[in-house]
């Protein structure tokens, strides 16, 4: 059964191995079709994680909703304690006067 699909094979994959971290048995089809983009719809071509057991989908889902609620944290803003500007959540250093990122970034 399908449960997720995404542009990013590494998405995909991180999502495999959390889900195998809570015993839940699945696998990746359409991992190797980004090639085919163009020739056919691109979200044709995304990887798809797929369960091995119906039975698991609950948890899975549980997962999935979990993933998809945690911020990204490159793209998660911070306050520079020196200056105060704004970063975007990718730079380790501000852009205005090359302090370091705090080891938390909060927004």
């Amino acid at each position: 059964m399908k449960i997720y699909s995404h542009e990013s094979l590494w998405q995909v994959h991180h999502l495999k191995n959390l889900l195998e971290a809570e015993n839940i048995g699945c696998f990746i089809r359409n991992d190797n079709m980004t090639s085919l983009a163009g020739e056919v719809p691109a979200t044709e071509c995304w990887p798809e994680l797929w369960l091995k057991d119906e039975r698991q989908l609950t948890n899975a889902e549980s997962i999935i909703k979990q993933l998809n609620q945690t911020p990204d944290p490159q793209f998660t803003q911070w306050r520079c304690e020196n200056c105060q500007e704004v970063n975007e959540g990718q730079f380790a250093i501000c852009w205005q006067c090359g302090n370091m990122a705090p080891k938390t970034i909060t927004t």
